[in-house]
């Protein structure tokens, strides 16, 4: 049975590893390490044992540089491009709109609009961000990519401990809580202007919001998978990964505590300074190709 590969909801590999995600397609294989039994296992990622790989980021443009030498290994790719527009005070290293609409475009047209999924998320509501700075630039940008993808994923900011930790450690802005009328209000504003713009509006994880306007997202989505990539070597087993998450099983590749774009809402990064750290060592000791040593580059993650 074939397997999705997810690169990453674990960190943006194509913003800050596309060199190492292409040596792994190469080679034909990656070592995964659970996050909490810390056990290694080795993944293939042959043509033969892959159905298709979805792939997450905020900033593509390393990844798009090099599409062509991973189409040769890996001809089934789906995309999930996460652009809102907030602010640097909240996420540091993350591209303009307008540089992210011309990507987002491009892999439109490259693809199809059924191979890419634009994510709104999170909304972040602080008491210099209200709810209004997000409906105008989900306006904005609905507008921009209307006719380039069918949906829009989004959900609002969950207040892990992590995240409330790096707020307290690296802004002051302060978040303002919502009630659950609140946000469902909020989300049928923008469900409406995504209406206008030819886009269902999706909820990640926030399935207090799904109505007749507002689907349940699968960001992992086997059937919509098996129905693009037509092979029905493959099992759409459920497997969410929290509460309200309608994923099939996947495999996520890459490791936590490793994206640099320093979004302080980020449940993937325990401290952004952490992340930076790693970053600079691995493109130091590793040079983004591969471990000089005894030990496999797919040890890393």
């Amino acid at each position: 049975m074939k397997h999705i590969i997810s690169a990453s909801r674990r960190t943006d590999i194509p913003a800050f590893f596309t060199d190492w995600f292409i040596k792994r397609l190469e080679e034909g294989s990656v070592l995964v390490k659970n996050p909490y039994s810390g056990r290694v296992r080795e993944v293939s990622l042959l043509p033969a044992h892959v159905h298709s790989i979805v792939l997450w980021s905020k900033d593509f443009r390393p990844l798009l540089r090099r599409i062509d030498e991973v189409e040769k290994h890996a001809p089934n790719l789906f995309f999930h491009f996460t652009t809102t527009g907030i602010p640097k005070a909240l996420e540091q290293q993350t591209p303009d709109m307008k540089d992210a609409v011309k990507d987002f475009i491009f892999i439109s047209n490259r693809y199809s609009p059924g191979h890419i999924i634009w994510r709104f998320d999170p909304v972040v509501i602080t008491d210099r961000l209200p709810f209004e700075f997000y409906e105008d630039n989900f306006a904005r940008l609905a507008g921009a990519l209307k006719g380039h993808t069918t949906e829009c994923y989004f959900s609002f900011m969950e207040p892990y401990k992590k995240v409330l930790r790096n707020f307290g450690k690296y802004t002051d802005h302060k978040l303002v809580e919502l009630s659950t009328e609140k946000r469902q209000e909020y989300a049928g504003r923008l469900s409406a202007i995504a209406e206008k713009n030819g886009m269902k509006l999706v909820a990640c994880c926030n399935e207090y919001l799904v109505n007749g306007d507002i689907g349940m997202a699968k960001c992992i989505d086997g059937e919509r998978l098996a129905r693009l990539f037509k092979d029905m070597d493959l099992s759409t087993k459920p497997a969410p990964t929290r509460k309200g998450c309608g994923c099939a099983q996947a495999i996520d590749i890459g490791a936590y505590d490793t994206c640099a774009h320093g979004c302080l809402y980020c449940y993937a990064n325990s401290d952004k300074e952490k992340a930076k750290r790693f970053l600079k060592s691995f493109h130091s000791e590793w040079k983004g190709l591969g471990f000089e040593g005894e030990k496999t580059e797919g040890e890393l993650f």
